[in-house]
């Protein structure tokens, strides 16, 4: 059973981003209330991601003990230098305790904003797994939502992105 495990995980780090990543999209009315998230610092500092409002932002659930997890925080960081654009924002988020995520920031420096869950997420965000990742426009509803690893820096998502830096926000 263990290597039937491995084997789901190994996979789980091979999936690529589907090459129309529009077809992640969620319905706009369910994006309302993605901001209120409350979150921490590492450090435990409070923080939320209604600090971002106006910026296009991209929210990674993630843990330090998912090898998938982990193996995608290097597509992120590849995404951010191909897209340094100021109106692009990350939150990576670990449902965690604050000890094993201060650690790893000491020991791997993930070069993205790291937080942890003050509270659950809103229930908007239809949160089951990490790794998860949402997109939310400059209006601060969620556009897109891919659960599971991928491969972040590609053309496709990096077109997306820009898209949406682009988009007047809604009022």
């Amino acid at each position: 059973m263990r290597g039937v495990a491995r084997v789901g995980v190994l996979l789980l780090v091979l999936l690529p981003v589907p090459s129309r990543l529009r077809a992640q999209a969620v319905p706009a009315e369910s994006g309302s209330g993605a901001l209120s998230w409350q979150l921490l610092t590492p450090d435990g500092r409070p923080a939320s991601l209604a600090g971002l409002r106006g910026r296009v932002i991209v929210v990674n659930s993630w843990a330090t003990w998912c090898e998938p997890c982990v193996a995608e925080l290097a597509s992120f960081r590849a995404l951010r230098r191909a897209i340094p654009d100021s109106g692009l924002a990350f939150a990576m988020i670990a449902p965690q305790r604050a000890a094993p995520v201060q650690a790893f920031v000491r020991r791997r420096a993930p070069g993205l904003p790291v937080y942890l869950e003050a509270a659950p997420p809103p229930a908007v965000y239809g949160f089951e797994m990490v790794p998860t990742t949402w997109i939310i426009d400059r209006s601060g509803r969620i556009v897109e939502r891919h659960r599971g690893a991928a491969d972040w820096n590609t053309a496709p998502v990096r077109a997306r992105l820009r898209a949406l830096l682009a988009a007047t926000p809604a009022r």
